[in-house]
């Protein structure tokens, strides 16, 4: 006896695939704890990198290589209010950014080689599907990229033009 059976539709498959995938990886994340150290200043009073906007100053995790820079903040569950990821490269170019595998929102600050802020993208969601996570780039070239929490650029008043100084290990590094 012959049964014809509907096949189901490729949607409902991709679906159900894509929810197993972000099962697993929520297991993994739980199970294995990925979680970088933040920076901040150390009983003997020597300062761990740091950002200073304003009369703000910013912990950060530093990420220089391109597998730092790869992974980002994905590997964090939070960023606390002072807390943030430099990103910094080898030459002024026009970075792209996106949400892939984040999980809290964040704003992004792209600053130049000379020390002033050229964009800023503002309370950015994770992407919820690969593959349709929007990049965000700035309008103008930029050797630095700065992630703090969301909101935190609105709630602190930090502007297009706004000088930031970077102290990165025993050096500072002002540029005017």
């Amino acid at each position: 006896m012959y049964c014809y059976k509907k096949p189901q539709s490729f949607i409902f498959n991709m679906t159900m695939l894509l929810f197993l995938l972000s099962v697993v990886y929520c297991l993994h994340v739980v199970i294995t704890g990925c979680e970088q150290k933040v920076y901040a200043p150390n009983a003997n009073n020597v300062s761990s990198p740091s950002v200073k906007i304003k009369d703000l100053t910013i912990y950060v995790d530093l990420a220089k290589t391109p597998e730092q820079q790869a992974k980002g903040l994905s590997i964090k569950n939070t960023l606390n209010k002072n807390e943030g990821m430099l990103f910094i490269f080898d030459t002024p170019k026009e970075y792209s950014f996106w949400m892939k595998d984040m999980k809290f929102p964040i704003d992004i600050i792209w600053i130049s080689s000379d020390n002033k802020i050229v964009h800023i993208e503002k309370n950015l969601q994770p992407c919820i599907f690969f593959l349709i996570c929007t990049s965000y780039s700035p309008h103008a070239n930029s050797q630095y990229v700065l992630e703090v929490p969301s909101n935190y650029t609105t709630k602190n008043n930090i502007v297009i033009g706004d000088r930031v100084d970077f102290f990165i290990g025993n050096s500072t590094q002002n540029t005017t």
